[in-house]
């Protein structure tokens, strides 16, 4: 295996503990700090599988030079849609990137066979087919996105076998914390059921015991350790009250 090679593994394998880890954490700050971690991560692998592709294709070139060219009749093949759903994205200041992964061979695709699709709150993408021997046309969409985005300032880039796509924010500095809007609502409405509820006719102690069970339950070391103490010293006071 080549070095490069070896890299490329390396580096699949630090993705790979860093989405364990990401299932593994509590903490939705530090979800987030290893989601972003882990997408710079598959960037830097897929331009490392992009080098070892020119690397086997520079020897491949080298190895058909000696070869005997066969000719092979044509196949006609049926044209045939897919739904991509390999994809990833990272942020910056101005834009939500997208990375459509999956599409060998769509650095040589032409580009009217790339057709994306801008409004205020959705993107529209159409590939293909990549060639003859891969006869698929593929597309992804987003209805709705988290935010509102800027079409005239959204671009795309095509790269050897991903697509990238730039979607300009509308409010430049904002932080998105998810990709589509139906995304947002589920993680918004999660919250809300498991905030503690309170009821104006029931014991005020259970509700703050509840409060004070979520935070324990959701806190870090530090946090359980406080609340422990307090707990404890609760208890110690109820006891000397009582003598």
């Amino acid at each position: 295996m080549s070095a490069t090679g070896v890299k490329a593994k390396e580096l699949q394998e630090d993705i790979s503990e860093l989405k364990s880890l990401g299932e593994s954490a509590q903490r939705s700050k530090v979800k987030d700090i290893i989601s972003v971690a882990a997408r710079k991560l598959e960037t830097e692998l897929v331009e490392l599988r992009e080098q070892l592709k020119r690397e086997e294709a520079a020897k491949n070139s080298t190895d058909d030079a000696k070869a005997e060219i066969k000719k092979v009749e044509p196949v006609v093949k049926k044209v045939t849609e897919t739904q991509l759903k390999d994809y990833s994205w990272d942020q910056s200041e101005k834009f939500v990137k997208l990375y459509l992964t999956g599409l060998a061979g769509l650095g040589g695709c032409s580009s009217e066979k790339v057709v994306i699709s801008f409004t205020s709150e959705s993107v529209s993408v159409r590939i293909g087919p990549l060639s003859e021997q891969v006869p698929k046309i593929f597309t992804f969409s987003i209805k709705k996105t988290c935010h509102q985005i800027n079409p005239e300032k959204s671009y795309h880039k095509v790269k050897s076998d991903y697509l990238l796509v730039y979607l300009a924010k509308h409010n430049p500095g904002s932080d998105w914390s998810h990709i589509t809007y139906a995304e947002k609502m589920a993680a918004d409405s999660k919250k809300k059921a498991d905030e503690p509820k309170f009821d104006d006719k029931s014991d005020p102690s259970a509700g703050l015991m509840t409060m004070m069970k979520k935070m324990y339950e959701d806190g870090d070391d530090e946090m359980k350790r406080t609340i422990a103490k307090a707990w404890t010293e609760g208890q110690d006071k109820k006891s000397q009250d009582g003598l």
